[in-house]
């Protein structure tokens, strides 16, 4: 009775090995479709990005032109008002 009880103690055991290694390969799988859908999804994100940024461009193409333009202005207001003081006070001392 001792070697029966041994023999289905291992016949268990084997069935739980081979159960346990059938839904590890089982969850590998899942992840490895989830890993591809998530590149797929991510190149497409990227592609619908560069769009977006084409439309964007095609849509008002003096933006950033207009952008330039202001930051241009108010960096010579700033050097305007840094230089006024420096040249209304220095003049006499340069003559």
């Amino acid at each position: 009775m001792i070697e029966g009880t041994e023999t289905v103690a291992t016949r268990l055991w084997r069935d739980r090995v081979q159960l346990r290694e059938q839904e590890r390969d089982e969850a590998q799988a899942r992840l490895r479709i989830a890993e591809e859908k998530v590149s797929i999804l991510m190149a497409e994100n990227d592609r619908l990005a560069a769009e977006n940024a084409r439309l964007r461009a095609l849509l008002n193409p003096d933006a950033d032109s207009t952008q330039t333009q202001a930051e241009t202005q108010m960096q010579m207001k700033a050097l305007k008002d840094a230089l006024l003081p420096l040249l209304s006070g220095g003049s006499g001392s340069l003559n």
